[in-house]
């Protein structure tokens, strides 16, 4: 699984100046930190006007890397930052008070924390972050400063200056190559954004950027944070629910309608849920399967979360016996996804044309779930809903899983908890009893599904008739007693 990783550079001197006032840094934890909690950069400019300028700045700086990551897992990104910039305030507010000198302890403050693919940025005062992309030079951030005479600015808001801090808060996706540039007003009030744009394509460093900064006849300290994104992990699920959620349920469909790069070709099936779609690629020809969500449910918000929680599972199963699920594009304008469309039949419908298969058949058929399983597994996931409707078979033999509408991450609580309340425990019959009586679910379960699906396309029928329904419990599945498949079908071998 890949991992988030950033290069960072980092530059910050006096320039002309007696004294350093500004302060830069950055700390790239390991995981599960960095799953957690991201990584973060921080740039601090220490009021010239305040006696405390130096201490200032430093304090925003390492007092943020240390006390951010302090914070408890369970809270959002926005919600830890937030708390330790109001604490850092409430001190250097106090340090102020206490000394009979308002501005005794000020400085501006940029933080850039990127977790999986987004980052977020916290801003007070005028430091900068920026993001170059692509060629271009974007300031994501907002200069706090009056205009109260002609070429005359000075700061609005300031770290210190008063009990309670307004804090600018965004988020921006991060794409691969991304590089942010973090500076204090030694550097943008003498580089414009044009030179600093040329300046990033050449590949300049933090250090060269000073440099240049005070060949430009800079009259502050110069300090410059350079990031760039190097990899990035697979979205988490709240950031494809953020992503998807935006878009609107398409319309009920028809022959020759174009969707998100697809052009529809015929109606598989509808219900009251879902329509599913044979579609061809209007790129490469392909035909796929195009599964949109019922506009019956565009309030629910569990059932759109459901729905896209379908797709996030499929697009990190690769295996040969899984149905691929093709990735959407950022382009893409209404909730919809593909998956390649399998020419065959369910397992399901081969039982019923094959009531008494060969052993052999049936062993190349198991051994080819069991391939799509591990690829659950080794995902640490499970399908939590294998029966002979979601196993596919196409024309060559070759078998798929599909449906993961089920699908349980195993130890990540907080990635399943948005779709926990949609509460679908699989299909009587074939679901494990410790699934029903809510107990711990484990590869095993899968492996128990699997062994019904076995027993039944021997025996004709499921090993536990309808005992395995909703209203099992405890008391009741000490009771159950198994019937074995030697007695249905003697030639079975005893594995």
């Amino acid at each position: 699984m890949k991992k988030l990783k950033l290069s960072f550079q980092s530059n910050t001197q006096a320039g002309i100046k007696p004294e350093n006032q500004d302060a830069c840094g950055f700390y790239i934890p390991n995981s599960p930190v960095l799953d957690n909690k991201g990584i973060v950069a921080v740039i601090a400019d220490g009021v010239s006007a305040s006696e405390k300028a130096k201490d200032a700045s430093t304090c925003c700086v390492k007092s943020f890397l240390s006390d951010y990551y302090s914070t408890p897992d369970s809270w959002s990104t926005e919600h830890s930052a937030s708390k330790v910039i109001s604490a850092l305030n409430n001190w250097l507010h106090s340090q102020s008070v206490r000394e009979q000198e308002h501005s005794s302890m000020l400085s501006t403050m940029s933080v850039l924390i990127v977790k999986s693919n987004t980052a977020h940025i916290f801003h007070v005062g005028d430091s900068r972050i920026y993001r170059y992309r692509d060629g271009k030079l974007k300031q994501l951030t907002q200069d706090h400063v009056l205009h109260l005479a002609k070429e005359k600015t000075y700061l609005a808001r300031a770290m210190g200056f008063d009990l309670k801090v307004h804090v600018d808060y965004y988020t921006t996706k991060v794409k691969l190559d991304d590089v942010f540039l973090m500076t204090t007003d030694g550097v943008h009030d003498y580089l414009n954004d044009k030179t600093l744009c040329s300046l990033l394509n050449d590949g300049i460093s933090a250090d060269e950027l000073s440099e240049k900064a005070l060949a430009a006849d800079s009259q502050d300290n110069i300090s410059a944070i350079i990031c760039k994104v190097e990899q990035l992990p697979d979205e988490n699920l709240s950031e494809t629910f953020d992503k998807l959620t935006k878009r609107p349920i398409p319309p009920d469909l028809e022959k020759g309608m174009k969707i998100n790069g697809f052009e529809v070709e015929s109606l598989i099936h509808a219900s009251n849920r879902t329509q599913v779609y044979l579609a061809k690629d209007s790129q490469t020809n392909e035909m796929v399967v195009l599964k949109t969500p019922s506009i019956n449910f565009e309030d629910d918000a569990q059932y759109l979360k459901h729905f896209m929680y379908e797709e996030w599972v499929g697009q990190r199963i690769q295996s040969a016996n899984v149905v691929k699920t093709h990735n959407s594009s950022e382009e893409s304008k209404f909730l919809a996804y593909a998956m390649e469309y399998i020419k065959g039949q369910t397992l399901r419908k081969w039982m019923q044309d094959n009531p008494q298969p060969d052993i052999e058949t049936v062993i190349g058929i198991v051994k080819q779930t069991i391939q799509g399983l591990r690829a659950f597994h080794r995902q640490e996931m499970l399908h939590c809903d294998l029966k002979p409707e979601n196993i596919m078979i196409n024309k060559i033999g070759q078998v798929k899983l599909i449906d993961f509408g089920s699908a349980r991450i195993a130890g990540v609580t907080e990635l399943i908890s948005p779709v926990a309340a949609v509460g679908n425990q699989g299909t009587r019959g074939y679901t494990a009893p410790e699934v029903i009586i809510n107990e711990k679910v484990t590869q095993a379960s899968d492996q128990f599904s699997l062994g019904v699906i076995v027993y039944e396309m021997f025996a004709g029928h499921l090993p536990y008739q309808d005992k395995l329904d909703k209203n099992l419990t405890a008391k009741k599945l000490s009771q159950l007693a198994y019937e074995s498949i030697l007695k249905h079908d003697p030639h079975v071998p005893i594995w």
